[in-house]
């Protein structure tokens, strides 16, 4: 059953994943919001929705390590893997203006993160610094739809296309979060009887089971080319799990959150860098490059071996 609960829930993913991406770029463009406003904030919720749950759960069942390694390591998935899939798959040139607040308040929530780990504790203060960040971040997508925002007499016209898209939308959204728990619970399942240590499942096998949302919007993106609603989805997914993630697991918990050692040294270490090094350049340059999408996918790689094989 475990096997077979893997493949429905890989089934339900990837249809979804074809549903919600359509329906997306649809709404997206009926409404004149940039593709980009539109995955990092309504995607990015749909796709971070397994993360959340399986984070607050994590942390109310008293497994505070499960909980902060499935959020750190499912944004270190997001880009070492799955950006970095796209920046490889879709090179194409970058609004400056489109990306660089979000981007910058992105990166600095991660850094802010960073640092609230070094007393080796998530407390209440840190979780009210960074939902304030993740709060400002909506506000600033928010505006930019209101303002970007223009709907047509012809789009107004066809409110019947518009509806049908919406509900293929929560469909699609509702498949990749069900089909996703599935994939998890066996995946984890298959991982304990193997013997696999709890820091390890939870910032990888957890970590890219709850990223699959992301993932696999990302390759039907890559596949229709919708290159804006695929980094913008990935820096949103990314921005909810740094700033709104281990903050509710705090405030449902009432209490601070323990941080390992190799969380403080490593994992999030590395999530940071990674962030940097693939958003960072397309700022500069205004045009993504493959080279960027290799280098992010290296240093994910050489983390992936060394804390599975080597640590």
């Amino acid at each position: 059953m475990v096997y077979v609960s893997l493949l429905f829930g890989l089934l339900m993913i990837c249809k979804g994943g074809d549903w919600f991406v359509d329906a997306a770029a649809g709404i997206a463009e009926a409404f004149g919001i940039p593709k980009y406003v539109i995955g990092a904030t309504i995607v990015s919720f749909a796709t971070t929705m397994p993360e959340m749950i399986v984070s607050a759960a994590a942390a109310l069942q008293g497994q505070p390590v499960m909980a902060i390694g499935n959020a750190v390591g499912s944004v270190s998935a997001n880009t070492g893997l799955i950006l970095g899939i796209s920046l490889v798959c879709i090179p194409a040139a970058v609004k400056r203006k489109e990306y660089l607040t979000k981007t910058v308040l992105y990166l600095g929530s991660l850094f802010l993160l960073f640092i609230s780990f070094l007393d080796g504790k998530f407390t209440p203060t840190d979780s009210v610094l960074l939902l304030l960040a993740g709060i400002l971040f909506l506000i600033i997508n928010a505006h930019s739809a209101v303002k970007s925002g223009n709907i047509t007499g012809q789009e107004c016209r066809g409110k019947r296309e518009l509806a049908k898209k919406g509900g293929f939308f929560l469909l699609g959204a509702a498949s990749i979060v069900v089909g996703s728990q599935l994939l998890i619970d066996s995946s984890c399942e298959i991982a304990r009887i193997f013997g696999i240590p709890e820091n390890v499942i939870s910032v990888t096998i957890v970590a890219m089971g709850t990223s699959l949302p992301e993932f696999i919007t990302t390759i039907t993106a890559i596949i229709k080319k919708e290159s804006a609603l695929s980094v913008g989805n990935i820096v949103g997914a990314n921005m909810i799990d740094t700033a709104f993630i281990l903050p509710v697991c705090t405030l449902l918990k009432r209490e601070s959150l323990p941080v390992s050692a190799v969380m403080q040294r490593i994992d999030m270490p590395v999530c940071v860098v990674l962030g940097a090094a693939a958003l960072l350049p397309m700022l500069f340059r205004e045009k993504i490059r493959r080279t960027d999408g290799i280098v992010v996918m290296g240093i994910y790689l050489l983390y992936f071996l060394y804390i599975t094989v080597l640590l």
